[in-house]
C-alpha cells in the first residue's frame, strides 16, 4: 500500500514539472478516480486486495494518466491557438485525439491479456495483474474522455497564462533541440552512419537473444525475495530415536549461529514447526515422527544487512553440508526458503504409478537414484518409508493374572523402561518449555 501512495506522489511530481499546475491538477486528480473505481471492479468480479492486486494497481499508475495526460494537453494547446477558452474547443480537442488514444490503450491492454492465461498454480496466482491492469485502463480512458474535459473546463487557466506556459515549453524545446536535431539530421541523412545505426541494431538485438541460448540471462518467472526467516528440514533415517534427532539438530542449530545475520534460532525434534502457506503446500504438518525435525531461523532486518535472505540461505545449506560430511551424521538437509509466489510440493517432483506397493517403491528408489546423478539438482528424497525395526510388546493377560499382576502396572513399567514416563522437569527460573526428567533402561 505504502509503494502505491509513492508511486501516485511521483507521478504527480512529473505532472506538475511536465504540465503545470493546474493541467496537471487535472491529471492528478484522475489517479485517485481510476484506482477507487477498479477497486470497486475487485469487487464486483470477486478479488481480493492483496499483494498481487496491489502490485497491478501500481504498475498501472504510470501509464493511467497517459490518456488524461494526452486529453488535456490537447485541450490547452487547442485554447491557446484560438485565443479563447470555450467547450467547444474542448469537445473538438477531445475528438481530434479520441481514435488513437482508443488504440493506445487497447494496445496496452492487449499486451496485458497474454499473461492471464498463465497455466499451471502461477495462472491464477498472476490472474490479478493483467485483469485489474487491464481494468485501470478502460477506466483511465473513460476518465480521460469524460472527467478531464468537464475538469478542465473548471480550472481552465487564462489566455496570458496559457502563452506564458507557451514560452516556458518552447525554451526547453530549443535547448532540447540544440542537440537533438543535428543528430537526428546526420542520422537520417548519412548513408553510412544509418546503416551502421541499424546494424548495431540488429547485432544488439542477436546479442540479447544469444543469452538465452548461452543461460548468460537467468529467466525465471519471479525474482528471489528478501524475507525475515527460512527454514531447515532434517530428515534423519527412518527409525532414529528422538533424543537423537534432538541432539543432531542442535548441531545443526550451532553451526547456523555462525552466520552473522543470524538473530534467534528454534528447534523442533519429533514434531512440525508453526507451518505458513508453503508448509501446508509442502504437508510439513505431517511431520510428526521421531526422526523428523525443523530448524526456524531469523534473520536482521533487510535494512541492517547487506546479503539478501538467498544468499544467506546458499550459505546456510553449503555449512550445514559441510558440517554433517565432516561429522560423518547420517542426515538430510533441505534450506527452505519461502517463495515470492505460489508454493510448491518440490522444485522437481516426480509421481510413480504402479500395480503395487513393492513396484512403485522400486521404481522410485531406482529414480532417486537417477536424480542424484543429474547436475544442479540437489537434496534429493523420497516420500518412500524405509524399513526399520520396532519393537511390539504383546502381554500374555492370563498368565498375569496368574502372578497377580496387572495389565497397567505392565503398561506402566514398559512406559517407565523405555523413556516414555516422565519424573518431573528440571526447575529453571524461565523457560520456554521444560525440560523432562525420564528414567530409561539401556537398551543398547
Amino acid at each position: 500500500l505504502l509503494a502505491l501512495f509513492e508511486a501516485a506522489l511521483a507521478v504527480s511530481v512529473l505532472c506538475l514539472i511536465g504540465l503545470g499546475a493546474r493541467a496537471a491538477s487535472v491529471v492528478i486528480t484522475v489517479i485517485p478516480i481510476v484506482i477507487l473505481v477498479t477497486v470497486w471492479a475487485t469487487w464486483i468480479i470477486d478479488y481480493t486486495i492483496d499483494r498481487v492486486s496491489l502490485f497491478a494497481l501500481v504498475f498501472s499508475i504510470g501509464i493511467l494518466v497517459d490518456d488524461a495526460t494526452v486529453v488535456v494537453e490537447n485541450i490547452f494547446r487547442r485554447w491557446l491557438e484560438a485565443g479563447k477558452t470555450t467547450m467547444e474547443i474542448a469537445i473538438d480537442a477531445v475528438r481530434e485525439v479520441g481514435n488513437p488514444t482508443i488504440l493506445a490503450t487497447l494496445t496496452i491492454v492487449c499486451a496485458m491479456l497474454p499473461m492471464g492465461f498463465v497455466s499451471g498454480l502461477m495462472g491464477p496466482y498472476m490472474r490479478p495483474i493483467p485483469v485489474l491492469g487491464a481494468s485501470a485502463m478502460v477506466f483511465s480512458l473513460i476518465a480521460a474522455f469524460v472527467f478531464a474535459p468537464w475538469l478542465a473546463m473548471r480550472v481552465r487557466p487564462q489566455l496570458h497564462a496559457l502563452e506564458a506556459a507557451e514560452k516556458r515549453e518552447a525554451r526547453s524545446r530549443e535547448f532540447i533541440g540544440r542537440y537533438y536535431r543535428p543528430f537526428m539530421k546526420r542520422l537520417c541523412t548519412s548513408g553510412p552512419l544509418s546503416y551502421g545505426f541499424l546494424i548495431g541494431l540488429v547485432m544488439l538485438t542477436l546479442l540479447a537473444c544469444s543469452m538465452f541460448y548461452f543461460n548468460a540471462a537467468t529467466v525465471k518467472m519471479l525474482p528471489f525475495d528478501n524475507k525475515p526467516e527460512f527454514n531447515v528440514v532434517i530428515n534423519m533415517p527412518e527409525g532414529t530415536a528422538l533424543p537423537v534427532t534432538a541432539n543432531v539438530t542442535a548441531q545443526l542449530s550451532e553451526e547456523l549461529r555462525k552466520i552473522p545475520e543470524v538473530t534467534a534460532l528454534q528447534n523442533y525434534a519429533g514434531t512440525s514447526s508453526p507451518f505458513n502457506f508453503n508448509g501446508m503446500v509442502r504437508h510439513y504438518f505431517l511431520r510428526k515422527e521421531p526422526w523428523h525435525a525443523d530448524i526456524q531461523v531469523m534473520l536482521l532486518d533487510k535494512e541492517e544487512r547487506e546479503r539478501g535472505s538467498h544468499d544467506i540461505a546458499v550459505d546456510a545449506r553449503h555449512r550445514l553440508w559441510d558440517f554433517i560430511k565432516a561429522n560423518n551424521l547420517d542426515a538430510k538437509v533441505q534450506v527452505v526458503e519461502m517463495p515470492p509466489g505460489p508454493p510448491v510440493l518440490q522444485t522437481v517432483v516426480a509421481e510413480v504409478y504402479g500395480p503395487d506397493a513393492e513396484t512403485r517403491r522400486q521404481v522410485a528408489e531406482d529414480m532417486t537414484r537417477m536424480f542424484e546423478q543429474v547436475e544442479n539438482i540437489v537434496d534429493v528424497d523420497n516420500y518412500v518409508t524405509g524399513d526399520y525395526e520396532f519393537w511390539r510388546f504383546e502381554v500374555d493377560v492370563e498368565k498375569a493374572v496368574r502372578h497377580g499382576i496387572s495389565v497397567d502396572d505392565i503398561n506402566r513399567n514398559l512406559d517407565m523402561a523405555m523413556g516414555d514416563f516422565r519424573l518431573g522437569d528440571v526447575k529453571r527460573a524461565a523457560v520456554l518449555e521444560p525440560t523432562w526428567i525420564v528414567m530409561q533402561v539401556p537398551l543398547a
